[in-house]
């Protein structure tokens, strides 16, 4: 176990106050890219080679904190499990399945969440309707608590190793600071971590994976003349 201790001020006063001393502190600027707020579906027919490729993203306005970002997280995993485990070891003939996610806080709260994989021709339509199935699952059972339970261990080792290394420090520190978040976050992360449960993931997948703002994306082999 390594326990992390940020003195946010000590920090501030050492390594950052050169990045301002100037007095300018540079604004977000929205360049208004947005996914249309409606459910889409698209179908490109490019290449000769006999796969598909699958992507299903959900997306819109993120109430961006620290909490609601480790549940997306939590989702984000739990969800994985889920469709490796059906998608690969009970129906078979899939590659890659993963899911995918961004958020984003500045100029404003945002997320993307996609679900991707790739697979024959003819097995497309069977298997989006099992990814989406067992998002459905989610929202109406929440995660198993197994899952759950992995979710926390990994994240705790990943960390545990991450501390270690100068990578970790400069994307969490650069990251914290364009978000204009506490660099104390990382003091209660495990704890933060430890108090996800089943219920907390439920209800992230009922608000963003409402299906409201849904696209459908898939790349087919060109048909023949």
């Amino acid at each position: 176990m390594y326990w992390i201790n940020i003195n946010s001020s000590r920090f501030n006063n050492r390594f950052c106050c050169r990045i301002f001393h100037q007095g300018k502190i540079g604004q977000s600027t929205s360049l208004h890219l947005l996914n249309p707020i409606r459910n889409q579906e698209k179908l490109v027919y490019k290449g000769t080679e006999p796969k598909a490729t699958v992507n299903l993203i959900f997306s819109g306005p993120f109430d961006y904190n620290f909490t609601n970002k480790l549940k997306m997280d939590a989702l984000k995993e739990t969800l994985q499990i889920r469709l490796i485990e059906r998608l690969r070891e009970d129906e078979g003939g899939v590659y890659s399945p993963g899911v995918r996610m961004g958020l984003s806080k500045l100029p404003q709260g945002r997320y993307s969440f996609m679900v991707t994989f790739g697979c024959a021709p003819e097995n497309v339509e069977k298997l989006i309707a099992s990814s989406l199935d067992e998002i459905e699952k989610i929202k109406t059972d929440g995660p198993a608590q197994v899952h759950i339970d992995k979710f926390k261990a990994e994240t705790q080792r990943s960390i545990e190793t991450g501390v270690k290394t100068n990578g970790f420090w400069m994307g969490y520190f650069s990251g914290q600071l364009q978000n204009h978040e506490n660099l104390d976050q990382i003091n209660s992360y495990i704890t933060q971590v430890n108090s996800i449960t089943p219920a907390n993931v439920k209800e992230t997948a009922i608000k963003y994976l409402s299906g409201k703002n849904y696209i459908k994306l898939v790349l087919l082999p060109q048909q023949g003349n």
